[in-house]
């Protein structure tokens, strides 16, 4: 997949300039390199996928589910953002992963989601100006 990715991603920048020129690099420039490094990157993969042997497992049962406790929430919250936008969603992501993860209380997680929500809200409205999308609440 990431050779196809390569590939895809190195065709489409020869459309534009893959050189170098006296402004410094073409818009095409680090796209094509870095296509070619997916391509690389994806050979040696598939190299040293044929040296294991048939018996190697890749990842156990556990392992597995644990990359899915990380992956479903982490999925929800993109998906709640384009509803609620970026701060409920990641309050309560945040609350969950504490939880979840961590091991802490309901009550300090919740806290900790909201707290860090807050602090983000006046990093990026009030002083950067630069707001995340707020969603309805």
């Amino acid at each position: 997949m990431g050779a196809v990715l390569g590939v895809i991603v190195s065709a489409e920048s020869l459309t534009y300039d893959i050189g170098w020129n006296e402004a410094g690099p073409g818009s095409g420039y680090f796209p094509f390199r870095i296509g070619l490094l997916l391509i690389a990157v994806a050979a040696v993969r598939l190299l040293q996928g044929l040296r294991l042997s048939a018996d190697t497992v890749f990842v156990t049962r556990e392992e597995f589910h644990r990359t899915l406790s990380v992956f479903w929430p982490t999925a929800a919250l993109v998906a709640a953002m384009f509803v609620l936008g970026a701060y409920v969603p990641s309050a309560v992501y945040l609350a969950w992963m504490m939880r979840r993860h961590g091991g802490h209380r309901w009550v300090m997680a919740a806290a900790y989601g909201a707290a860090v929500m807050a602090v983000f809200y006046l990093i990026f409205d009030v002083w950067f100006r630069v707001p995340l999308a707020r969603g309805p609440w």
